[in-house]
C-alpha cells in the first residue's frame, strides 16, 4: 500500500524563517540605501570637478570649494573639507576618504568606509 498523504510547500516554521529573513535584508538595505545613494552623489561631484578644463592648475582650496558647492547642490551632508584632499603625485589627484557609522539594531551599528581617487585634467 502507498503513502498518499505527502507534504508538499512550506510549513508554517519554514514560512515564517523565510519571511523574518526577508524582513532583515530588507531593513538593511532600507538602512544602507542613503548612504550609497549620497556616495553615488560624491563620485558624481568629483567627476564633474575633476573633469573640468584647467581643474589641474587650480589651487587646492579652490578645488575643495567648488566640490563643498556641488556637495551642497547634491544634498550630501556626511563628507566635511577635511574628507577631501587634492594629491600631487602623477600628477593632481582628487581624493575624497570618509567614514559613515549608521546604527541598525540596539548596540549593532554599519560601518562603511568611502576612498575615491580622481585624476584631475
Amino acid at each position: 500500500m502507498k503513502v498518499k498523504n505527502k507534504q508538499q510547500g512550506m510549513s508554517m516554521i519554514g514560512l515564517v524563517l523565510f519571511m523574518s529573513l526577508l524582513a532583515f535584508v530588507i531593513y538593511a538595505g532600507i538602512r544602507l540605501g542613503p548612504i550609497y545613494s549620497e556616495y553615488y552623489s560624491v563620485v558624481k561631484a568629483m567627476k564633474l570637478v575633476a573633469n573640468k578644463s584647467g581643474a589641474a592648475n587650480k589651487s587646492p582650496s579652490a578645488i575643495k570649494e567648488e566640490m563643498m558647492k556641488n556637495f551642497y547642490t547634491s544634498y550630501v551632508e556626511r563628507v566635511k573639507k577635511k574628507d577631501i584632499k587634492v594629491i600631487r603625485s602623477r600628477g593632481k589627484q582628487l581624493q575624497v576618504k570618509y567614514d559613515v557609522q549608521e546604527p541598525f539594531i540596539g548596540n549593532l551599528d554599519f560601518l562603511v568606509h568611502f576612498d575615491k581617487t580622481l585624476p584631475l585634467k
